[in-house]
């Protein structure tokens, strides 16, 4: 079980100056988690998420807290940051996870796995030697992968 025989080849991409807004709207729309940030050569450059999304409008202070019972109401704060902030002004190479985990098509869907529990991502680019985003792999395509091959085991194929 290899990479390329579960990746999603035809993936959706951004370019380094994509806002946040549209950003977003195609996460939205293409019900996804994330997207790989690519330059014109389809290179892959980072990725953003629904996290990094997320992250612009938490102010950071809030973040050091592993419980924010603490606070009554958080409506203060949420009024001046979502005053202050415009999410069309911030573009992905502003907010991508730069240096993103990938792997080569040929990787085996185990290490795959691993990679994603033990660095809780929601996603994986597959590239080439050459840096070129050739596909990705989700959570769907891995547990479909196990799935799938267990299915056949059992059934002696």
């Amino acid at each position: 079980m290899k990479a390329r025989d579960y990746m999603t080849s035809d993936v959706v991409t951004v370019e380094r100056v994509a806002n946040v807004a549209d950003i977003a709207s195609i996460l939205k729309k293409h019900r996804i988690t994330g997207v790989p940030v690519t330059d014109k050569e389809g290179r892959l450059l980072g990725v953003v998420t629904h996290e990094e999304l997320i992250n612009i409008f938490i102010p950071h202070y809030l973040t050091m807290f592993d419980e924010l019972a603490f606070l009554d109401d958080l409506g203060a704060i949420e009024t001046q940051t979502m005053a202050e902030i415009e999410p069309s002004l911030f573009l992905a190479e502003d907010v991508m996870a730069g240096d993103p985990v990938t792997v080569g098509p040929e990787t085996s869907m185990m290490k795959v796995a691993a990679l994603m529990l033990n660095r809780k991502l929601v996603f994986v680019p597959v590239v080439d030697d050459d840096g070129r985003l050739v596909g990705v792999l989700n959570r769907s395509d891995i547990s479909s992968a196990f799935t799938g091959a267990a299915s056949a085991a059992s059934q002696g194929e």
